[in-house]
């Protein structure tokens, strides 16, 4: 169980690591925007399922009853950062969708008259 928990906690900094270079290193907003929605949900996702996994198995070997509530808090946990991050998502995909994208008009030559 150990390894197990260890492998999701490997998996949890890979992802978060890649939201992170994700974020700093794409160009535009929308690219940005898809990488650290993803890696970040994956790597939160992996890090409650190894605290869930810790959590059932010490509860399973003869653990007390502080572990009943740490397996309910960390559902909730992951249910309020899947529906926030899917609220930002929307804000920022519906603030890049309502601004009006630049044509490239070329610029009109002015002739002086003196």
């Amino acid at each position: 169980m150990d390894s197990i928990i260890f492998l999701l906690l490997i998996v949890s900094v890979g992802f978060g690591g890649i939201s992170v270079i994700g974020l700093l290193l794409f160009p535009d907003i929308r690219s940005r925007m898809y990488t650290a929605t993803r890696a970040s949900l994956i790597s939160v996702g992996t890090i409650t399922l190894s605290v869930i996994l810790y959590a059932l198995f010490k509860l399973m070997s003869g653990g007390g009853d502080q572990y009943t509530p740490l397996i309910l808090h960390t559902i909730v946990l992951i249910i309020v950062v899947v529906g926030a991050n899917a609220l930002i998502y929307k804000m920022i995909s519906d603030h890049v969708k309502s601004q009006k994208v630049c044509q490239g008009q070329p610029e009109q030559k002015t002739v002086d008259n003196p």
